[in-house]
């Protein structure tokens, strides 16, 4: 039965309310639960979690606030839409303070994007419509533009953020956008050096010069060859 597949508390974050929200929306999509069906009551959700109540109040109070759930007094919770968005909501809501709580190996981190990235630019410059390619063009411009280590930084991060966004895929977006967040302290210290500054902005012109040809593998090679550059560098940086 699926409520057999769930954690206990000790592996669903120790009661934390973001945690018990993923795993509630993971029970109604294992118990294949439809609009207007009953959510199992407090009780059954205190003992399937294995944490306090009061936890489980919390954690519907905020899955009705997504729009998945409707609390009605003295019945119960219903579920009142299955869209999309709130399960990504609900992944983008645990899964950043999940990956904080690592003492994450910088080059796994960099392994991971590169891996996740190299795909997402090669949906990206397969689907792409010219007129989706102008935050990316934006971005560039203003990193091109900017003054200082800072603003250069933002506008890569909105790059390929941008570049993943268009890749159409909202769960790998998430999960995109959450490791650029732990990357972003190593990304600064490196742009801080002008050399790097130029070797990226001929990279990153590369990219989206491929995307605007519509090359996917072209826009999968130069990602590659652009992520590299940062694994490459850290290594050098280790070895000296």
């Amino acid at each position: 039965m699926a409520t057999e597949t769930h954690q206990p508390a000790s592996q669903v974050g120790h009661g934390e309310a973001s945690d018990v929200v993923r795993s509630i929306v993971e029970l109604i999509q294992d118990r294949q639960l439809k609009v207007g069906d009953r959510v199992p009551p407090i009780r059954e959700l205190t003992a399937v979690l294995d944490v306090k109540p009061t936890v489980v109040r919390d954690a519907l109070l905020h899955v009705q606030s997504m729009g998945l759930i409707e609390i009605r007094p003295r019945s119960g919770a219903y579920i009142k839409a299955l869209s999309y968005a709130p399960l990504v909501e609900a992944l983008a809501n645990t899964l950043s303070p999940a990956l904080l709580r690592e003492d994450h190996n910088l080059f796994h981190l960099l392994d991971a994007r590169r891996t996740l990235e190299v795909d997402l630019v090669g949906r990206a410059a397969k689907k792409r419509q010219l007129e989706d390619l102008l935050p990316i063009r934006n971005a560039l411009e203003a990193m091109n533009n900017a003054s200082n280590a800072e603003t250069y930084v933002k506008q890569d991060v909105r790059f390929h953020s941008e570049i993943a966004r268009l890749a159409g895929n909202p769960v790998l977006f998430t999960f995109h956008h959450a490791l650029l967040d732990l990357l972003r302290p190593h990304v600064f210290r490196r742009l801080e050096d002008p050399a790097e500054r130029t070797d990226t902005d001929r990279s990153h012109a590369a990219i989206y010069a491929a995307l605007v040809d519509g090359d996917s593998d072209k826009a999968r090679a130069e990602t590659r060859e652009h992520l590299s550059i940062a694994y490459d560098s850290l290594l050098s940086e280790i070895q000296t």
